[in-house]
Parts: structure tokens; sequence; C-alpha cells
């Protein structure tokens, strides 16, 4: 609460003014109105505090999705070309090929159900 006499803020509970002495004779339904006020401003910093928080932790899985995303494309096919270590060649050709086909292998039943 502030003082109306030099307008220093105080709080709610107080008799007198900490910085000039003076009489603060508020009503209750005022002093109740300035814990309210005070109540809302904390609660509205915990949620801004907290939303921040989400929205940083949400933009950090973001990224590390959209990363992990590029990653499993995987390497591209047939034959690229990259530079070479030494100073005389310029690049060096490398061809690889995937094959993700494996083969099934039989396993008895009796195997199995051990």
């Amino acid at each position: 609460m502030q003082c109306l006499k030099c307008g220093h803020k105080n709080p709610g509970t107080i008799a007198y003014c900490r910085k000039c002495g003076a009489k603060m004779d508020f009503t209750a339904e005022e002093i109740a109105g300035s814990l309210a006020e005070t109540a809302r401003k904390e609660t509205a910093a915990s949620t801004e505090f907290y939303s921040k928080q989400a929205l940083t932790f949400a933009a950090i899985v973001f990224l590390l999705s959209l990363t992990l995303f590029v990653l499993s494309l995987g390497a591209p096919e047939g034959s690229y070309y990259m530079p070479a270590l030494s100073r005389s060649a310029r690049h060096v050709k490398v061809e690889f090929k995937l094959d993700p086909q494996v083969q099934k292998l039989s396993v008895p039943l009796e195997i199995r159900k051990r």
C-alpha cells in the first residue's frame, strides 16, 4: 500500500508509514484489495515464467526432432564426390550401395518356444 502523504510503498499490514511515519488508516476492503492485487501480480509473474520455460522446452524438442528426422533420411544412393586428403587430387569418387534386405532364417518351432 502506498502512503498518501509521501507515496512510499509499504506492506499492507502496518499501521504507520515506514518512511514518513504517517498513519496508514485504510479500511479492510482496501487492504484486501491490495493483497488480492499483489497475489494477481505474483500469479502473472509465475505464469509468465512457466510459459517461457515450456516454450523453450518445446523449441528444443522441435529442433532435436528435426535434426533426427534429417539424419534418418540416410545416405544418398549411388555415388558422390568428397574432397580428397592430398593436395594434388581434387575429389575422390565414393560409391556405396545400401542393401537393406536381410534373409530370414528358418528356426525350428521347438527352439522358438524356449
